[in-house]
């Protein structure tokens, strides 16, 4: 596991919080005990910006972006971005990369690549980017956005490991398996698994899995999540909007305090180095502050 990770972290889109309450909220993090503060890329707030203003902030709390899509920088403009970003807050910051979906044909207007050929020539490019900055902290780890088999491997083999977002305490030891295969036959150090965990701090299940159900909408909507879930064992029926009670309770934790921290642990229990809580609104929103201070580590 990267130093810079530690165990437990915080994932959240943050752009429902205004500007001083996301920082309030970094530097209660950092004071609560959390190990990292996670931002990541959609069509909200640009993360490298907004890490690198969380970096004035705070002191001692990791800073990584799970994950920055390809298709918003070239790897040139990535690896500029994210050896900045490490120098400004002393060698704190961990890079996750990933391809995004298919949408990106509409929504940034790009064409969508084969996503293993995509990103091995991605991070060949981001590898020899020219950088003439100062790197007094090295080159910051690099985690690949990865669900199953072949982005696993890439990720063993070309990155300091993989994030994994939108899956089961099931998944996990699997995913370290294929990560430690293809890390020794490679001859490469013990991959980093990073894993989301979403939770809701709510004991009624009608309640808990109406939030849960909004967080996922999405998601079920992803081909790519979708194709994992299914080598999971989840059925078309269990995976059909707006979700069985099934994958929902799988895929997001709710109940109360002692639930979701037995939950949180048993991502870790089965292989994961790093789990990165998704703390969600009772209409499924990202982030609900409360959680965040009712389940400060450790878990």
């Amino acid at each position: 596991m990267s130093p810079r990770l530690g165990r437990t972290g915080l994932w959240s889109t943050w752009d429902r919080l205004g500007a001083s309450e996301l920082l309030d909220v970094a530097r209660s993090a950092e004071r609560l005990g959390y190990d990292a503060f996670w931002s990541q890329e959609g069509v909200g707030r640009e993360p490298f910006a907004l890490l690198g203003r969380v970096a004035a902030e705070t002191e001692r709390i990791t800073l990584a972006v799970g994950i920055a899509q390809t298709s918003a920088r070239d790897p040139l403009a990535a690896h500029a971005a994210a050896a900045t970003l490490q120098e400004l807050c002393g060698g704190r910051f961990v890079l996750g990369l990933g391809v995004g979906h298919q949408e990106i044909e509409t929504v940034r207007g790009h064409a969508w690549r084969p996503p293993l050929q995509a990103m091995r020539e991605y991070l060949d490019a981001f590898r020899v980017a020219t950088y003439r900055g100062p790197l007094p902290y090295g080159e910051p780890p690099v985690v690949l956005a990865a669900l199953r088999q072949g982005m696993l491997r890439l990720a063993a083999e070309l990155a300091d490991g993989a994030f994994a977002y939108c899956v089961p305490v099931g998944y996990v030891a699997s995913a370290r398996r294929h990560l430690d295969e293809a890390a020794t036959r490679s001859g490469r150090p013990r991959p980093t698994l990073v894993v989301s965990a979403a939770v809701r701090l709510e004991a009624d299940p009608q309640a808990a899995r109406r939030a849960a159900r909004g967080y996922l909408d999405r998601y079920l909507g992803l081909p790519n999540y979708l194709a994992n879930l299914r080598e999971l064992g989840y059925t078309d029926a269990d995976l059909a909007r707006p979700g069985s009670d099934r994958v929902v309770d799988a895929l997001v934790a709710w109940g109360d305090d002692v639930a979701l921290r037995a939950r949180l642990r048993a991502y870790a229990d089965a292989g994961a180095d790093h789990v990165a809580m998704i703390p969600l609104t009772a209409e499924g929103a990202m982030a609900d502050v409360p959680t965040i201070e009712r389940l400060a580590p450790p878990w």
